[in-house]
């Protein structure tokens, strides 16, 4: 059977046509700890390469990574097969903090170039993780009063990643009146919080409420702080404690900041149709506290608002409320607004919601 000449042209037409791509091994990033030994950053092509040149955090310069050359930087080795297999990367012997960033190749193929890169995300252990109670919860002596809801907020502060927080009561895991977790970034830092509320029954005597945060960077994997819970007694003799002055003085807040939870599935910024959009309202600093009116467009939001979180320090209160929105099709171009109102002046934030399918 003989085939037409057009057909053979324009499969090789289609055949050269087909654009090459750089793949990586590990694809896009790859998160490490200091001091982690023998880390293989592989780039691949699917013909054989004329040359390959790589760029890593914290050498000097660009240098070809090659099985017949030695690498120039200390402590790297060449990772792969042959460039004639389409293949080149490089072995880090061990990681330190100067290898976070980055990790490029360019190769060549035929004279033209191809550009793939591998994250190189160095994992830093977050302080150890701490339980903050709110203002309004009467604790002193570490005690509280029975048949009380009791909140209580874990905050873990500058790791990278963020850490996974999550509650314990005796080592039973919490998931009920557990909220969502919400993260600030700064600077490849991450802080992250997540507030547990609790009606204080007459079994929780003598218990304790724990919050663990797992993060690769921690021996072992996680580190835990825990809250004791004792039962006030209703009757006593003692004197009442001195109550430290507070301010007095009106101080108007910062502007309220909106955070979108950590938790909610996003694509290019917009929101997925049938989820439930979890944001948190932040006003610092003010005195005393600001309250919050929230809005969708004009229309005033009454459902799906937690109990604002209120607490003191000597620069004012900083206040937190959370709201559950589920995102309707129609919800597309709206805008969410959170006012701070306070008698020093009201002032908003706004959030516009896009959403996809």
């Amino acid at each position: 059977m003989r085939i037409p000449v057009f057909l053979v042209l324009l499969s090789a037409f289609l055949g050269g046509s087909q654009a090459l791509q750089v793949k990586t091994d590990p694809a896009e990033e790859v998160v490490v700890v200091e001091g982690q030994k023998n880390v293989n950053l592989l780039c691949l092509i699917d013909e054989p390469m004329d040359f390959c040149i790589v760029k890593l955090p914290g050498a000097p310069a660009p240098f070809a990574a090659s099985d017949k050359l030695p690498a120039p930087v200390e402590g790297i080795t060449y990772y792969g097969l042959p460039w004639s297999s389409g293949s080149c990367g490089i072995t880090i012997d061990t990681i330190k903090p100067i290898h976070d960033g980055p990790f490029e190749c360019t190769v060549s193929v035929k004279g033209q170039t191809y550009k793939g890169q591998i994250n190189i995300a160095l994992s830093v252990a977050p302080e150890p993780p701490v339980i903050e109670l709110a203002s309004n919860v009467d604790s002193r002596n570490g005690e509280f009063e029975f048949g009380k809801k009791v909140t209580m907020k874990c905050v873990s502060r500058n790791g990278w990643p963020g850490a996974k927080l999550s509650w314990y009561l005796d080592g039973v895991k919490l998931t009920e009146d557990v909220g969502a977790e919400f993260s600030e970034t700064s600077n490849r830092r991450t802080t992250v919080q997540q507030i547990y509320r609790r009606a204080i029954a007459v079994e929780d005597n003598r218990k304790k409420v724990t919050c663990r945060a797992e993060h690769t960077a921690y021996p072992g994997g996680f580190m835990e702080t825990s809250l004791p819970i004792k039962l006030k007694k209703v009757y006593t003799n003692e004197k009442p404690e001195v109550q430290k002055e507070e301010l007095k003085e009106s101080v108007k807040p910062k502007p309220p900041q909106l955070t979108v939870s950590s938790v909610v599935a996003q694509r290019n910024g917009a929101f997925k149709v049938g989820s439930n959009l979890v944001v948190q309202c932040v006003s610092k600093d003010g005195n005393p506290p600001a309250g919050f009116l929230w809005f969708l467009n004009d229309q005033l939001i009454y459902e799906g608002l937690s109990a604002p979180f209120t607490s003191k320090s000597s620069r004012g209160s900083t206040v937190q409320q959370t709201l559950t929105l589920p995102l309707k099709q129609t919800d597309d171009g709206k805008v969410l607004i959170c006012k701070a109102r306070h008698p020093e002046g009201s002032e908003e934030t706004r959030l516009k919601i896009s959403t996809y399918n």
